[in-house]
């Protein structure tokens, strides 16, 4: 059970809530945006200390909403996504699963959680990173998907726009969305953003299809309306303020 670290407090992983977050090691996608691709290639990574970890979330557990585990993938380690869900369940905390919903057993691993967070990755042939095999990723996204939505859970859903590209596909993403109950479902629509903001995988590829900054306000507010429309939460990521 690898992983990066956590951090006992954190404002910023799911909208509205304190987090306790926790990394996994390990991811099975390449975004070409990520900046947690140390993390996703296995670079310091250390052995769960499982007492340890226990200890401080049962410390922060009066002030957290949330255990929440992220990544990297987390479920290409399902022990750490068991024993964490355990943990949380053990010390009365609610459990997260950040997930990119791509993995067979990511299908499965959905039920431990309290509250999941995936993001809609379109077009995947792009925002994936890989060099073909993305249509069986895309189908079991799908599947993960269907699956989630028919549970009832707390979902963020989150959709990373990749500067000129990702607005072209705006019908997939509304029909996403929609398969979900408006009230359990809070959408983060997130500019993907370069350097000096974050340290991406790809520089030439965020070079031009990241954001330098904010999105335009038109854009923004485009954004709003048309998820907004779907009668869901909508919160737009603004980077600088």
């Amino acid at each position: 059970m690898l992983i990066a670290g956590w951090k006992p407090f954190s404002l910023v992983d799911v909208v509205g809530k304190v987090t306790f977050t926790t990394w996994a090691c390990g991811c099975n996608l390449k975004c070409p945006f990520c900046h947690n691709w140390r993390t996703a290639e296995w670079q310091g990574c250390v052995e769960l200390p499982v007492s340890k970890f226990e200890e401080e979330l049962k410390d922060a557990s009066d002030f957290v909403d949330l255990l929440h585990l992220t990544g990297g993938e987390p479920t290409l380690q399902p022990k750490l996504v068991t024993t964490l869900s355990s943990i949380a369940k053990k010390v009365g905390v609610p459990f997260s699963l950040n997930t990119n919903c791509t993995t067979k057993q990511s299908i499965e691993l959905i039920e431990v959680a309290d509250h999941v967070a995936t993001d809609i990755k379109v077009p995947y042939q792009e925002l994936y990173g890989l060099n073909g095999a993305f249509d069986d990723l895309w189908n079991t996204f799908l599947k993960c998907i269907e699956k989630l939505a028919s549970m009832g859970k707390e979902v963020e859903l989150r959709i990373p726009v990749a500067k000129d590209l990702t607005k072209n596909y705006l019908n997939e993403i509304k029909r996403i969305i929609s398969m979900f109950d408006p009230s359990k479902v809070t959408v983060v629509v997130n500019p993907l953003v370069t350097e000096p903001l974050t340290d991406p995988r790809d520089k030439e590829w965020c070079s031009k299809y990241c954001y330098k900054g904010n999105m335009e306000s038109d854009e923004e507010n485009m954004w709003r309306e048309e998820i907004g429309e779907l009668g869901v939460k909508v919160k737009v990521k603004r980077w600088l303020n």
